[in-house]
């Protein structure tokens, strides 16, 4: 038996990598890689983040190339951002929502502030429902797949709104 309160705390407490915490000085690849390993990916079956990915978002014009090698905190953020959006949006719509955008910090620590919000509310919500999830000693294979339908659905209700808030934006 799973219980889904668990789960899902267990995700959102997960550490992210705080801007204090991102060097002031220029890095070299590797050494951004290595920053990376550590907070990236949030779970065993996401590819962790590499040089051709990295190169990938700059060939498509996602994020600025590095300056003489080296990459400075406003990459860094930027590619912070990246790996969390690109779970559940394109990179075409990520290079829309970047596009006239070039306050990276103060979106991302803005980002960290609300979500420490958002969590809590977010399982005071849920906790209702899932104390009846829970409460099942047994959950039937059909019973599971409900579950995780349900959390789909709203997982694809969240992302279809940040897409036409992102084609809403471009299109005006």
């Amino acid at each position: 038996m799973y219980n889904l309160y668990e789960i899902i705390d267990s995700i959102m407490e997960k550490e992210d990598l705080k801007v204090e915490e991102i060097p002031n000085i220029d890095l070299y690849m590797d050494q951004v890689l290595n920053i990376f390993d550590k907070f990236f990916p949030y779970n065993e079956q996401e590819q962790a983040l590499t040089k051709t990915m990295i190169n990938n978002y700059v060939k498509a014009g996602i994020i600025k190339p590095a300056i003489k090698k080296k990459y400075n905190k406003e990459h860094i953020l930027m590619i912070i951002i990246i790996c969390m959006l690109k779970r559940e949006i394109s990179l075409t719509e990520i290079k829309d929502a970047f596009d006239d955008f070039d306050n990276y910090e103060k979106i991302y620590k803005g980002f960290l502030r609300k979500k420490e919000n958002l969590n809590k509310l977010t399982l005071d919500f849920l906790s209702n429902d899932i104390e009846s999830f829970n409460k099942e000693e047994d959950r039937n294979t059909t019973e599971k797949m409900m579950d995780v339908l349900l959390l789909c659905y709203y997982s694809n209700v969240l992302s279809e709104a940040a897409r036409l808030i992102i084609n809403r934006e471009k299109n005006e």
